[in-house]
């Protein structure tokens, strides 16, 4: 049941499709890492310094994301095989890192700001905000992999 739904939905998408929801997974990762912040309350402190060096941050983000991610695409699709999976792979690495940190982006900010406030200490993110980050990906992951042998590849 699984099988014949990939089949016919997830993997009827033509190549040129792929490429679309790539881009489009791309965009989603920049939104959502740069939406990650908003509607947060930052002390004061923190804040000025966020500011301070936010424009060059979301100038460099914007200029170097879509480079580096061309470029892994340029690399990976160099190699022979279908491009339609690896696009998939690309597209769910791409949005999951976004979905992944919005539920533990309160406790991330938190561990960061008293990072700043404290650079001798060695306090990280705390293991529950861990768990959830490396649960979540390995999942996704695993289920993305798992969905690519249970296809036909004759797309």
């Amino acid at each position: 049941m699984i099988k014949d739904w990939l089949e016919k939905m997830l993997f009827s998408v033509p190549e040129s499709g792929w490429w679309l929801i790539a881009l489009a997974a791309t965009a989603f990762f920049m939104i959502g890492m740069r939406a990650l912040i908003h509607g947060m309350r930052l002390p004061d402190e923190p804040r000025s310094a966020w500011e301070r060096q936010s424009r060059r941050r979301r100038q460099a983000f914007y200029l170097v994301t879509p480079v580096f991610a061309a470029a892994v695409l340029a690399v990976n699709l160099l190699r022979p095989g279908p491009a339609p999976e690896l696009l998939f792979l690309y597209s769910v690495a791409f949005v999951s890192v976004p979905v992944a940190l919005f539920p533990v982006r309160a406790r991330v900010l938190r561990d960061y700001i008293a990072q700043q406030q404290n650079p001798g200490a060695t306090a990280g993110p705390d293991r529950l905000t861990m768990a959830w980050i490396t649960g979540f990906l390995c999942t996704v992951i695993l289920v993305a992999v798992f969905a690519l042998p249970a296809t036909r590849y004759d797309m």
